[in-house]
């Protein structure tokens, strides 16, 4: 069995000798440049020299980017990487004295992940997913229900569960719908935290 095919069971359950909430699986990604970046530069946090502001734009398909601005340890960098799928990396969470966090415990050898300068222990902070939601009602389709749609989203990873997380980045699996009719997700933007 290769380490690509191992990824779509289920993994087991691991529990870390650091915490008593740990579980692990696998997803997969290739990287690429343009779906999600860093912009700008650290913005401080009045009176919290330990903590700054960082901004992503995040390209999901609409006229403008996404922003997205997150807090960060000062001491750590931001990691902004696009990959197509599979990823090709395993997950696991823990938790940090209150807070619950998501981080890669392993790379496959020679993984889109890999090649995308993903490392073990980097602490995901952001995924990209594929939401369903209701299209806006206008004056000329108020008198029916209002179609669903499923376009691309963002998802901040702080303290949400494992699962939630894990079907974030399973649903790009999903077709999208475009003005040009529906269309595959190919790349997954991922947002992480390295520690130094």
């Amino acid at each position: 069995m290769s380490a690509h095919s191992r990824a779509r069971a289920p993994a087991p359950a691991r529990v870390s000798t650091t915490t008593s909430l740990a579980r692990r699986t696998a997803i997969r990604a290739r990287a690429s440049s343009s779906l999600i970046r860093q912009t700008g530069a650290d913005e401080d946090i009045p009176n919290n020299s330990s903590v700054v502001n960082r901004s992503f734009a995040i390209d999901l398909g609409g006229q403008t980017p996404a922003m997205c601005s997150m807090r960060f340890p000062a001491d750590s960098q931001a990691i902004a990487v696009a990959c197509e799928r599979p990823l090709g990396m395993f997950l696991e969470q823990r938790a940090e004295g209150a807070r619950s966090v998501i981080f890669v415990d392993e790379i496959s050898e020679g993984s889109n992940a890999a090649k995308a300068g993903i490392r073990v222990g980097d602490i995901l902070r952001l995924t990209t997913a594929v939401f369903e939601v209701t299209a806006p009602v206008d004056i000329t389709t108020w008198m029916n229900p209002p179609a669903k749609r499923k376009v691309r989203a963002y998802y901040t990873t702080d303290n949400k569960s494992f699962d939630a997380v894990m079907d974030a980045i399973a649903s790009h699996s999903v077709q999208i719908d475009t003005p040009n009719g529906k269309e595959d997700v190919k790349e997954i933007g991922l947002v992480f935290e390295r520690r130094a």
